[in-house]
């Protein structure tokens, strides 16, 4: 079989829009509805800039109504609408790989096999799991902001260090979620989604509490707790106790998360080394990648934040997150479990 090269493959426009929309359209956050586009964000982010301040107008005052008059000296006294400002972040990340690690994947697929799909696929799933770690990272740093600023009114925490084995009150129930969920009153109807540890996970198929359904299309199953659509994902928080675990359980709601892509200036890029290997060439693709994946609500304070945009342990700090909207219209609420 002749030798795959990357610069016969990619033709980099083509591959950016489709490393773009497939990177997106496999998260299932972005399935389940969690994410969405922002046009505002998007236009903000396209101009350019790492912190994107988003103005938006507060919800009217839920005042009592005036009892109607036939007096017309009886005057109303009008109430007024004000604004707010919550404010995002702009992530700026790339990554390369040499041709000697994406040839093996290129080539003994079939000869049916598109080598740019199968390289942009490969790509695509990279940049897939890196939004779903600076996801986490975001909702870890603004429950910690929320214990440390706001009483913790969007967190229930079952979990103890105790020395023993966790008992059925410390792991993750139906009683415990629901608890969860009155956090937010009245407005816990948006949650769609339950993100969890594969730990959390397998205590609730051992407790029988998992259902399979199929998509609307058919085409494939989503797991369900709750009536919620279920996330597996071991980079959700695990924190080490003296003796025990303490795990993380996000449940989210349609229209949580604010997304959007940025433009960077040559989003893909391939490079020949050609006095590598002795002078038998070395080829490297270089992938770029400009985006906003807010947690609406929250601002992002940038506190501490030391390069252009911030690495995933920056972002899991409470000192870069403040609530800046009511607690029911952020539709986000943590779950902590010893399993």
């Amino acid at each position: 079989m002749a030798e795959v090269r990357i610069s016969d493959v990619v033709e980099p426009t083509t591959f950016t829009d489709y490393v773009v929309e497939r990177s997106t359209e496999t998260n299932a956050f972005y399935q389940s509805g969690v994410i969405t586009s922002h046009p505002d964000i998007t236009r903000l982010a396209q101009a350019g800039g790492s912190v994107i301040d988003v103005p938006f107008w507060t919800d009217l005052a839920d005042d009592e109504a005036n009892i109607s008059s036939d007096d017309p000296a009886v005057k109303s006294t009008p109430g007024n609408i004000t604004s707010g400002q919550d404010r995002a972040v702009q992530h700026f990340l790339n990554n390369s790989w040499s041709s000697m690690d994406l040839t093996a994947n290129l080539t003994g697929k079939g000869a049916n096999t598109d080598p740019m799909k199968v390289m942009g696929d490969l790509v695509a799933e990279y940049w897939n799991r890196q939004k779903q770690r600076k996801l986490i990272a975001s909702l870890t740093g603004l429950i910690a902001d929320n214990v440390a600023n706001d009483s913790g009114d969007m967190v229930v925490n079952i979990a103890t260090d105790d020395l023993a084995a966790p008992a059925a009150a410390e792991l993750i129930s139906g009683t415990a979620a629901i608890n969860a969920m009155q956090t937010m009153g009245d407005a816990s109807g948006g949650l769609s989604m339950i993100a969890m540890h594969s730990v959390v996970h397998a205590s609730l198929l051992k407790q029988d509490l998992i259902t399979t359904e199929k998509t609307s299309d058919g085409s494939s199953t989503i797991q369900k707790y709750i009536d919620k659509r279920v996330v597996v994902d071991d980079a959700l928080p695990a924190v080490v106790g003296t003796n025990r675990i303490t795990y993380t359980t996000f449940l989210l709601g349609q229209g949580s998360v604010a997304y959007a892509d940025g433009m960077p200036k040559t989003p893909t890029a391939v490079e020949r080394d050609e006095a590598a290997g002795a002078g038998s060439g070395q080829e490297t693709l270089f992938s770029r990648m400009n985006f906003v994946m807010h947690p609406r609500g929250i601002a992002f304070s940038s506190t501490s934040m030391a390069g252009k945009s911030p690495t995933n342990a920056e972002l899991a700090l409470a000192a870069n997150w403040n609530r800046v909207v009511d607690r029911k219209k952020i539709r986000i609420v943590a779950l902590q479990t010893n399993g």
